[in-house]
């Protein structure tokens, strides 16, 4: 999130490949798989801050399903470092003296090797350690837990994570599984969807719709720091909103 021109928060989306299995063409927020390497078979991976024990911790201190163990809870916030990197071109890191602003020339050395790390050619601790630099996925904010009903044709058991744009870094879309990045309102999104201008999936709509009630990016970070989180098992069902009952009044979540 960042605060945009006017003073109201911006969310960074991407446009998914027109050509994608899931949600083709479709405007989302930057994420994707958890790997077997994220939750750090071989150790700990270069972080600043944030420990197996810690990172469980903050997916189950507000609430919702817990993650089925501390190997996976790091392994969620690594993911996310490593899937914001590949398809935000944002890399969550600190600098040599802690700081959170990357020299311009470590920018373009990480600009370079966007694709490998994505291609799966690099792994993202080697060239971090390579640059001198530590992740910090510590700053990432849990901020939601969302499981896809049973019998859909495709399932998943997605964390959401919300963070603020980091200095000195652009944001853009990679180029392979996504084809345009746009920093937009919230509430702009939710009216170029209703329009018909653009194409969204439910719960990225139900996501856009929470965030588009706040005035600054400041007020949104410290709601998402502060909310509760239950884990939505949406059902399909053609009594509400969207055909999908998110259970207890639906937000918040």
């Amino acid at each position: 999130m960042r605060d945009g021109a006017d003073g109201r928060p911006e969310t960074f989306m991407v446009r998914r490949n027109p050509r994608a299995k899931f949600a083709a063409d479709a405007f989302v927020f930057p994420g994707g798989v958890l790997e077997v390497e994220d939750k750090l078979p071989g150790g700990e991976a270069p972080c600043s801050g944030l420990t197996r024990a810690e990172a469980n911790r903050r997916l189950t201190d507000r609430g919702g399903d817990p993650p089925e163990d501390e190997a996976e809870s790091i392994g969620l916030h690594i993911a996310a470092v490593r899937e914001l990197f590949e398809e935000a071109g944002i890399l969550l890191a600190r600098n040599g003296d802690g700081g959170v602003e990357l020299t311009p020339d470590v920018c373009e050395r990480l600009a370079g090797s966007r694709t490998e790390i994505q291609q799966g050619k690099r792994r993202l601790g080697d060239l971090v350690t390579e640059l001198g630099l530590e992740l910090a996925p510590e700053e990432l904010i849990p901020f939601s837990h969302w499981i896809t009903p049973e019998g859909s044709p495709r399932r998943f058991d997605t964390r959401f994570f919300m963070m603020e744009d980091r200095p000195g870094q652009t944001a853009s879309h990679c180029g392979i599984e996504t084809v345009d990045g746009v920093w937009i309102t919230p509430a702009e999104a939710i009216r170029r969807f209703e329009a018909g201008e653009i194409t969204l999936v439910s719960v990225t709509v139900d996501h856009l719709r929470v965030l588009s009630a706040y005035q600054s990016t400041a007020e949104l970070l410290a709601y998402a720091r502060s909310k509760p989180i239950r884990s939505v098992r949406a059902r399909r069902d053609p009594n509400f909103r969207d055909g999908w009952d998110l259970g207890t009044g639906g937000a918040p979540w």
